[in-house]
């Protein structure tokens, strides 16, 4: 690494405000903020983590591990216009930065390190990192309309002590995440104890820094959209859980504290409904195959080759591509039709038939609604699975199914 990297970036605003310190060690340090265009950050800065505490960590194919920064990543490439109001920022200390308007109005930001032991990266290596990761890859969003905060510390050449307790303090003011504090209280122990043994179960995070794929929010956002005392027929439907995490983690928490839990229902065939979700990729990808699921230039498709060896964890097989949580949940939620509401009453949960058989005959009709309403929302799967009509369609179409069979009375669903 070179002793001294200079870069420019392009940013339309630029503040800084001179730090209040009375003491020694720093001298008129300053801070600055900007947002940047995340694409216009340069790769070397990858060698500039020396004060990051944080190393993010990789797997052997060189992808970042870990549930948080995964949604980092699935942000930047399924969301990139929210990412700056999603994304925290990037802190960066530099020796020296200096912004300059030049003719015709565009703003530039030139920025300079000097000491790998005292500038760089001190914190949001993770976020640099994702952003990186996804620049690099053929499905990057093409326009990539994703922006990023810079938080800029103009130290000099301050003392590398006090550099560290910077850094120090930075990393460790990042707050704890809600799913890691509820696992230390236990709250999970239920889902642990069904899950005990059970094939994919040590690919489920519960905590921040477990290295398993799936989100233990994520896992609970699936039984609650099965949850019948919420949503207990046609004329309701789950779309408002999608993309509120948060919001499923407090219904979970809020149901357990109850006397008899809705959840508790759910939780003796939570793996059941596992490999339920992978069989729903797993029949739906090949009929979405060619559906493009991003703004990328290649393997932008449910069905690119890149994705065919995408591992259905639960089933103990491959999904044979990439069916975005915006298709899966509303064909998900269909299964609500086929719980027997009898048995819900007396606080059981009972098919009315095998799920996996009911999926088989109805997935061709389930994908061809994700199709329209693939359509009617311009390729934007997260659009698809907030909105109430592709939920509507495939509940629809299973409640007909199984009143064909005489299971359930299509009129009262």
């Amino acid at each position: 690494m070179a002793d001294t990297f200079e870069f420019r970036i392009p940013t339309d605003e630029f503040r800084t405000l001179p730090v209040p310190y009375s003491g020694s060690g720093i001298d008129k340090l300053k801070l600055s903020h900007c947002f940047v265009k995340v694409g216009s950050l340069p790769d070397e800065l990858k060698e500039w983590m020396e004060v990051n505490p944080r190393i993010p960590r990789f797997n052997r194919k060189e992808k970042l591990t870990g549930v948080v920064a995964k949604s980092i990543v699935q942000t930047l490439m399924e969301e990139p216009e929210k990412f700056a109001l999603k994304n925290q920022g990037i802190y960066i200390i530099v020796e020296h930065a200096e912004y300059q308007k030049e003719q015709g109005g565009q703003g530039w930001l030139n920025i300079r390190l000097s000491d790998p032991q005292c500038h760089g990266l001190v914190n949001g290596g993770h976020t640099f990192r994702a952003i990186r990761e996804v620049a690099l890859d053929s499905e990057c969003p093409d326009p990539w309309d994703a922006y990023v905060r810079l938080h800029i510390l103009e130290s000099g050449h301050a003392e590398p002590a006090l550099i560290a307790d910077m850094a120090e303090g930075l990393n460790r003011s990042l707050q704890v995440d809600n799913p890691s504090l509820e696992n230390l209280r236990g709250t999970f122990d239920k889902i642990k104890a069904q899950l005990e043994g059970k094939l994919g179960a040590e690919q489920i995070s519960y905590r921040q820094g477990d290295s398993g794929e799936i989100d233990v929010q994520q896992v609970i956002t699936y039984l609650g959209i099965l949850n019948l005392d919420k949503f207990p027929d046609r004329k309701s439907h789950p779309n408002s859980l999608f993309g509120q995490p948060k919001m499923v983690l407090e219904m979970f928490i809020e149901d357990s504290q109850k006397n008899q839990p809705s959840f508790d229902i759910l939780l003796p065939k939570i793996h059941e409904i596992l490999v339920l979700t992978d069989k729903i990729q797993q029949f739906s990808a090949p009929k979405l195959g060619q559906l493009r699921v991003s703004s990328a230039k290649k393997d932008n498709r449910v069905g690119s080759k890149r994705h065919k060896d995408k591992p259905a964890y639960f089933s103990g097989s491959k999904i044979g591509g990439n069916v975005p949580l915006g298709y899966i949940y509303p064909m998900l939620a269909a299964f609500r039709a086929n719980i027997s509401h009898t048995a819900w009453q007396e606080r059981r949960l009972e098919w009315r038939m095998s799920p996996f058989e009911l999926l088989e005959k109805t997935v061709d009709e389930m994908t061809q609604i994700i199709k329209q309403e693939h359509a009617d929302n311009k390729g934007k799967p997260a659009e698809v699975g907030k909105k109430e009509a592709a939920y509507r369609g495939c509940y629809t179409v299973l409640t007909l199914e199984l009143a064909q069979r005489g299971l359930i009375d299509a009129l009262s669903s």
